[in-house]
């Protein structure tokens, strides 16, 4: 069993490094020197040598003869590939109308999916597929994880080597910050692995309405238009009603004295 002098020794040498990803090499260098335990760890494979990690994401903007038509169409061949729509929406303006999918779909299936909008498509109108190369970045979380791994096995046995309260407290303590920077790790290896195993897709299909003049449309709705200016136009006239009121009463004054003036005399 180790002596609590050399369990301190430890846990400061595991304590005194900075940097997180410092503190898996140093600490488990003095664990080795105090522990004497053999490490399993093995160097990170050359990244020429290892399958390549990309993601791929992209933005698809094309014509189409039929919003319905292309929406079913492309939730067919999605759900084939295996992938899922995570999101949608859809706008209308002027004389188009327009519907946008966000596609998830296996990285090795983009491409052929791709070629089957292409297909369907009336025109493209832009186009832009992105690719970027993680593998370096995945391979060095991967190994900074199984060292944090290895780590936490050593506190682990230490643990059960303490032989007091303080030791336990102290062990622990270094067990949780070692365990948190372990959940890090893995999320952000999740993330990656997400990222190169499906791609993203922002697919965007419109329609063109009626470019022609459009007579019989604008007919109905020039009647349309002159039936409400008809119906403003009476209400203003009732705004009006006591000018009209006044004018009448004038005329018929007017009138009246007229009738009532007599003759001139010959």
């Amino acid at each position: 069993m180790l002596k609590f002098p050399i369990l301190m020794g430890f846990i400061v040498a595991a304590c005194g490094t900075q940097n997180s990803g410092d503190l898996g090499i140093d600490s488990t260098a003095s664990y080795e020197t105090l522990a004497d335990i053999p490490t399993t760890e093995q160097p990170a494979p050359p990244t020429e040598f290892t399958d390549r990690k990309i993601i791929r994401e992209g933005d698809l903007y094309f014509e189409c003869r039929d919003i319905l038509e292309t929406e079913t169409f492309l939730k067919s061949e999605v759900k084939t590939a295996k992938g899922y729509i995570s999101n949608e929406s859809s706008n209308s303006y002027g004389e188009r109308s327009e519907k946008r999918l966000s596609i998830r779909i296996p990285s090795d299936q983009l491409d052929s999916l791709l070629e089957k909008i292409q297909a369907h498509a009336v025109r493209i109108e832009n186009t832009n597929i992105r690719s970027e190369d993680v593998t370096e970045q995945y391979i060095d979380v991967e190994a900074r994880l199984k060292t944090k791994k290895e780590l936490e096995i050593r506190y682990l046995s230490l643990l059960q080597q303490a032989k007091n309260v303080d030791e336990i407290l102290q062990i622990e303590r270094e067990l949780a910050n070692i365990r948190g920077e372990i959940e890090s790790m893995q999320g952000r290896l999740n993330y990656l692995k997400d990222r190169t195993s499906m791609s993203t897709l922002n697919v965007t299909f419109f329609v063109e309405g009626e470019k022609a003049f459009g007579f019989t449309s604008k007919l109905g709705q020039g009647i349309q238009n002159g039936w409400t200016n008809l119906q403003w136009f009476i209400v203003f006239l009732v705004n009006l009603w006591p000018f009209f009121l006044i004018l009448g009463v004038v005329l018929f004054i007017v009138l009246r004295r007229k009738k009532k003036t007599p003759p001139p005399m010959k």
